[in-house]
């Protein structure tokens, strides 16, 4: 268990970071076989665990284990277990977020380095885990929802039944909980996580599993800004060639 007492970073460090060169790191081997993956990295780890960083504004996606499960009550990002059987890293997080939000990633938008360790498990039974983390970008659908309305139209005995369909956004994305794994969700500040305080009144501090996490969850705060910032460039840049061309 572990409670976050204290940080060697301010609100405004993680909100507003220094910029550094080559902010966005690359991404080696997410699209190779699980197998692939772990030949690719340090002898000792037997398996891999993925985590999702879902971003609505300046706002982490966090989720709290339920009960039933190991380390009860703490929060998280979405994630699991890479399976075998999927074709990729790439879709072991896909996979992963899914099945714990019923949110749908359209793409990995950078890799959260470095990767994180764990074990399970004693004496023979003990895995030895990389855990590799990722910020993502969820898809179009997941931030609308689909209304219907029925309307009488026609007039006398011609009249019929005519379904209408509304494109409502969603804001933020509707989040669809595995209850088994899952008990509550949270989009959250990096103050909130610094101040290690959720933000709903009544509530306890936030519990994390490890300070790995919590280094996780930060970080993936700061590359979040800078993902902001150069999608605002490219914006502001792909305007000014449409307007050159008009």
């Amino acid at each position: 268990m572990f409670r976050l007492k204290s940080l060697d970073a301010t609100p405004a460090a993680i909100i507003n970071p220094a910029l550094k060169p080559n902010p966005i790191p690359g991404m080696p081997l997410v699209e190779c076989s699980l197998a692939e993956f772990i030949a690719g990295q340090p002898k000792g780890f037997t398996h891999v665990a993925v985590s999702a960083a879902v971003f609505h504004d300046d706002r982490l996606l966090l989720v709290q284990r339920a009960e039933s499960d190991s380390y009860p009550g703490h929060w998280e990002l979405p994630g699991g277990s890479a399976d075998p059987s999927d074709k990729s890293i790439s879709e072991s997080v896909a996979r992963e977020l899914f099945e714990e939000t019923g949110l749908r990633m359209k793409r990995i938008l950078t890799e959260i380095l470095p990767p994180t360790t764990f074990s399970t498990g004693w004496g023979k039974r003990q895995k030895t885990w990389l855990k590799v983390n990722f910020v993502v970008e969820v898809t179009a659908e997941d931030k609308a929802r689909v209304e219907h309305e029925v309307e009488m139209q026609g007039s006398g005995s011609g009249q019929e039944l005519v379904r209408k369909d509304s494109v409502i956004a969603v804001d933020p994305p509707a989040i669809k909980l595995h209850d088994k794994e899952h008990q509550k969700y949270q989009w959250i500040s990096a103050e909130e996580v610094i101040k290690n305080r959720v933000a709903m009144p009544g509530e306890g501090a936030m519990e994390f599993i490890s300070m790995d996490s919590v280094s996780v969850m930060l970080e993936a705060f700061r590359l979040n800004k800078h993902i902001q910032k150069a999608q605002a460039i490219e914006a502001l840049q792909e305007a000014g060639t449409e307007d050159s061309k008009a």
